[in-house]
């Protein structure tokens, strides 16, 4: 479809369409923030409010576990989030499984980056590796020997 003019920017943000989307992410956000205060700290990490539509409260976990835990306790957190305008009427909590994405919870889900081994243990396991000759065991350590340190060095007290 091609359109006859040219809009601006601030005109096609203005539209009603991306008006509405723009409303309905900030309630979804300030729900999430709402659950966030009655979610036990290690639920609140794997759960995110999906949709509300029509009293139902719609959250996505990242695995099963989480969902059956919140399916559990529904009940009570149904009572605690109707005292708010925002939820007051709400009858139904649903917990659906959506694991999640690598762009929406990489943060949160990050790991610190492994350590590297120090020069002496990859040595080590490089000698090792060479005793037992040919076969899946001094491979795996030849591979993990190569995982070397380049500051080691100047963590030589430190244990890998």
């Amino acid at each position: 479809m091609r359109l006859e003019k040219t809009s601006t920017l601030t005109e096609i943000l203005a539209q009603g369409n991306l008006n509405a989307l723009k409303k309905r992410s900030c309630l979804l956000s300030q729900l999430d923030i709402l659950l966030g205060l009655y979610l036990d700290e290690r639920l609140r990490q794997w759960v995110q409010v999906a949709s509300y539509h029509e009293g139902t409260l719609t959250l996505a976990c990242s695995n099963s576990t989480i969902a059956g835990q919140l399916r559990y306790l529904s009940r009570i957190y149904m009572q605690q989030l109707r005292q708010h305008g925002e939820l007051c009427e709400l009858k139904r909590i649903n917990a659906v499984i959506k694991p999640a994405t690598l762009t929406s919870r990489s943060k949160m889900l990050s790991h610190p980056p492994l350590r590297k081994l120090s020069p002496a243990t990859a040595e080590l396991l490089s000698t090792l590796s060479h005793d037992l000759g040919r076969g899946e065991v001094s491979e795996a350590l030849r591979r993990l020997a190569r995982h070397v340190d380049a500051a080691g060095d100047n963590e030589k007290g430190r244990p890998s």
